[in-house]
């Protein structure tokens, strides 16, 4: 019976040797692949659906991971339920992108990405940093959001060929002061945009029971606009509070052979309801008032500031344009809004014939609250008149006016047409 047992441990003993020994080879690193843009961090977690369409649907708080790849190169690129994550898009181009649900993400396509006759889709997300992709020959909207979005950041994105909107933001919710009722922080940085209708527009505004669509915290910033002959404005802000547009470039825009005094509406290149900064902004060879701001406050009291802009060369209407249209002065939840617009350098405006009114520094309507301008310098222009006031006294007031200066040349205003640095320190935009 020894033999017989001592054969039996024998055999138990290798058995569990050959059992533990593969469990051990399973967790065992796998060699990197020699193709590491395809190699994804966790390929136990990670789904690939056919050509058509690519979905990932994962759910992770880890944010130490390195970027995962998505997408086949081609097809429908779709991405949903995920949180805490890193991608980057496999080059190639594609027919639209899906984005849901989303959660303290990023994505890039590294400019090697282009979505061709379709769109982005963008819903119920938080904290969302979108770059590097570009979309052309839409024909209707290049990325639409919608359901809810906050903390978006869309960055480095190329726009090309969209008959309407290049981004277009729908959501309408009524402000009751909760987080729910409200988008906040959703910015657009170095925008590059060509044959487009209009870059950012956003649902909102101020009804008889309250407030719509409200965006705290927007921001357009560093991009650049150009040979547009249609753009039906480059922002349209339903409502919004502390927004920023600054050091945009905008030029050739709403003008062209065929529409030599444009389109004949009166665009306005930065429209905004709200109250927020414009500045350091430069338009030239153009249509339209380059900033129409109606102005309210909103959940405090708000000032618009609109400075070290530079607006050259316009077929219509004057520079900027500030007023609480009727509509909005009769709501009982309307504030005014303070305004100051200051160190910004125009010239050779309402070009076209026939002429409707004189191109003038400010449009000034009645605005309910006070109103600053200063150290604002302006050329070639009809006359030495700076301000169409239509405003009454008595509604709207002038509190400062000083230190605004015109030459009926601009030889003698700015050292040269391309920077448009001023020749009088502390007048004109500081460049």
């Amino acid at each position: 019976m020894g033999p017989i047992k001592l054969t039996m441990g024998v055999v138990i003993f290798l058995i569990l040797f050959s059992f533990f020994g593969c469990e051990v080879e399973n967790i065992s690193p796998v060699e990197p692949s020699e193709n590491v843009e395809e190699q994804k961090t966790d390929d136990s977690n990670s789904e690939t659906d056919n050509e058509s369409e690519t979905e990932t649907n994962k759910d992770s708080v880890n944010t130490q991971q390195k970027s995962e790849v998505i997408g086949n190169g081609s097809g429908k690129l779709s991405l949903k339920n995920v949180k805490n994550k890193h991608y980057s898009i496999k080059p190639g181009t594609y027919s639209s992108f899906h984005v849901e649900n989303v959660t303290n993400t990023t994505i890039d396509g590294f400019g090697k990405v282009k979505i061709s006759k379709g769109n982005i889709n963008i819903s119920n997300i938080n904290g969302l940093v979108l770059s590097g992709i570009a979309v052309e020959n839409s024909q209707n909207v290049a990325i639409h959001i919608h359901t809810s979005a906050n903390n978006l950041t869309i960055q480095n994105i190329s726009l090309k060929n969209i008959s309407n909107y290049g981004v277009r933001f729908d959501i309408n919710n009524k402000y009751d002061g909760s987080p729910r009722s409200f988008s906040e922080n959703i910015q657009l940085k170095n925008i590059n945009a060509e044959q487009i209708g209009t870059l950012f527009i956003s649902q909102g505004g101020v009804k008889e029971d309250g407030f719509y669509g409200l965006i705290k915290g927007f921001k357009l910033t560093n991009s650049i606009v150009k040979n547009s002959p249609k753009l039906n404005g480059l922002t349209s802000l339903g409502l919004a509070e502390n927004y920023e547009m600054s050091n945009n470039i905008v030029d050739n825009v709403n003008a062209s052979p065929k529409y030599p005094n444009g389109l004949n509406t009166h665009t306005g290149i930065f429209f905004a309801k709200g109250n927020g900064k414009i500045f350091n902004n430069k338009v030239t060879n153009y249509q339209g008032s380059v900033v129409r701001a109606w102005l309210l406050s909103i959940t405090k009291v708000g000032v618009v500031e609109i400075h070290d802009n530079i607006a050259y060369n316009s077929t219509r209407y004057g520079a900027f344009e500030l007023q609480a249209p009727a509509y909005i002065r009769k709501s009982k939840h309307f504030s005014p809004a303070n305004a100051k617009v200051y160190n910004n350098t125009v010239g050779l405006l309402n070009t076209g014939e026939p002429k409707f009114f004189e191109g003038r520094l400010l449009d000034l309507y009645n605005t309910y609250g006070e109103v600053e301008v200063y150290n604002n310098l302006s050329f070639k222009l009809r006359d030495n008149l700076l301000i169409n006031n239509m405003s009454s006294p008595k509604d709207t007031k002038i509190t400062k006016n000083t230190n605004n200066r015109y030459f009926p040349s601009a030889e003698n205003a700015v050292h040269d047409l391309t920077n448009f640095k001023s020749k009088f320190p502390g007048v004109g935009a500081r460049r």
